[in-house]
């Protein structure tokens, strides 16, 4: 693994974490399952943007 990849590792790591913690404050008070399924979906969106993100770096 080489410098630039550990650092967009770091870098993703930590806005996923800022992200999450955004659902959470903003689904406070909110039913169980809904605060489940917004992560899901918050989960399900960041795995989606990293995946078109790599593909199209890869293309090239």
């Amino acid at each position: 693994m080489n410098r630039q990849s550990l650092l967009w590792s770091l870098v993703v790591f930590f806005g996923a974490g800022l992200l999450f913690n955004a659902v959470n404050d903003a689904t406070e008070g909110e039913a169980v399952g809904l605060r489940i399924l917004a992560q899901v979906v918050t989960l399900a969106v960041v795995v989606a943007v990293i995946t078109v993100i790599v593909r199209s770096q890869t293309r090239d």
